[in-house]
Order: structure tokens, then C-alpha cells, then sequence
């Protein structure tokens, strides 16, 4: 299994007292069947999916109750050459400034 921390530092220019809503994970493949998404609840510290070979960018994004993105998506790229279980360590909260 490999392990892809993804980390976030608070966001200026939102209201004081916003709140995360869920976090947005996206891995898109250069093979579009291996395209996944999903939104996960404030809070949740891993999301852990399995990857064919692929070259995949990941994606998260945190979100408020309106679906407003906190900043700009952290992202990296992953190079996936046999199939894989791969754990995303995200962070447990976001706070906005």
C-alpha cells in the first residue's frame, strides 16, 4: 500500500467562523475509465482507494455548506505501474482566517 500525505494551511478572505462543509478528493487518469471522485465529511483523515496502472493527478479540495472552495486544490502526481492500494492522508480540519 502507498501513502500520499495532502495538507492544508488556513485560507485568507472567507468570512470569519466559515466552515468546511467536506472535502472534495479527485484522482483523474490519463485512461478516463480510471477517473474517481468523491466528497468526504470535515474531519475524515484518510481516504483509501485502489488504482489500476495508471498516471493519476490527486486532488483535494476543501468546500463550505455553499460549495465554496477554500483556496486553491492541493494536488500531486502519481505514477502507478501495478495495481494499488494507495491511503490519502488528509487533514482533520481546515480554518479559514
Amino acid at each position: 500500500m502507498s501513502t500520499i500525505t495532502i495538507g492544508y494551511t488556513a485560507t485568507p478572505g472567507f468570512p470569519a467562523g466559515s466552515v468546511v462543509d467536506h472535502i472534495g478528493v479527485s484522482i483523474v487518469g490519463l485512461v478516463a475509465a480510471n477517473n474517481q471522485s468523491q466528497n468526504v465529511a470535515p474531519g475524515t483523515t484518510t481516504v483509501t482507494v485502489t488504482l489500476n496502472p495508471d498516471t493519476y493527478t490527486i486532488s483535494v479540495q476543501a468546500f463550505d455548506v455553499n460549495n465554496n472552495a477554500f483556496g486553491t486544490a492541493v494536488s500531486t502526481t502519481l505514477v502507478v505501474s501495478a495495481p494499488t492500494t494507495v491511503t490519502l492522508n488528509i487533514p482533520s480540519s481546515v480554518t479559514a482566517q
